[in-house]
């Protein structure tokens, strides 16, 4: 019987990781730990965004419904090849891509390339940290808002738990902070032969704080 693997991320974003982990021979169960909630955007922030030279994207989940009022012209910088693509397929321009995808590697990268003062537009959730703005606003002006909530899907809840139950996945993929600490939770079966795959150095690291082992996937894939 093959391996069966738990992939968490938001509805209609788990196609390209479900191809994958099928092509290494897992079964795949989707549960997402995130509902984006696109939140209502005033006239002020609007304004914000239209004076910005700069728009900088550290998710994916904010990208279409913030490029619908975005200038044609606006320089965006993103945390990786994923986010560039989706950005890309909504017909804009990518400036800055990191090549480390986290936000401390973004923002190191990103200064040295562009040193000078300017304007930043800053969209993110109601459960990022203050990273971005605070690494960045002794230099640059920087409007940063949440502009979408990221909520736990009501049925993940009743779904998670029955797999505990059954014990029926052999490995998680998780793709940020969040996802692990509701995963963590809920999931009630979290025993040394359950693999949990973190998408980069940022989510093991939130996973290894709760005290348990977690690989990137990258270094997953090597071995």
């Amino acid at each position: 019987m093959k391996p069966t693997i738990l992939l968490t991320r938001g509805v209609s974003l788990n196609e390209a990781d479900k191809q994958f982990f099928e092509q290494l021979g897992y079964q795949t169960i989707i549960v997402p730990l995130s509902e984006i909630q696109p939140l209502p955007l005033n006239t002020a922030i609007l304004e914000q965004l239209s004076q910005s030279e700069w728009l900088f994207f550290t998710s994916q989940s904010p990208i279409l419904s913030l490029l619908k009022h975005a200038r044609k012209e606006i320089k965006i910088a993103v945390i990786g090849q994923k986010t560039a693509a989706i950005v890309r397929k909504a017909g804009f321009s990518v400036t800055f891509i990191s090549p480390i995808e986290t936000k401390e590697a973004m923002i190191t990268f990103w200064r040295k390339q562009y040193p000078r003062p300017t304007t930043i537009f800053y969209p993110k959730s109601q459960l990022a940290d203050s990273y971005i703005e605070e690494s960045l606003s002794h230099l640059y002006r920087i409007y940063a808002h949440v502009t979408y909530e990221n909520r736990l899907p009501k049925e993940t809840v009743s779904k998670l738990s029955h797999l505990s139950e059954q014990a029926k996945i052999q490995a998680v993929y998780l793709t940020s902070p969040s996802s692990w600490h509701r995963f963590y939770q809920i999931y009630k079966n979290i025993t040394p032969s359950l693999t949990l795959i973190a998408i980069g150095p940022t989510t093991k690291k939130a996973i290894e704080t709760d005290g348990f082992q977690a690989i990137v996937k990258s270094d997953w894939i090597e071995k």
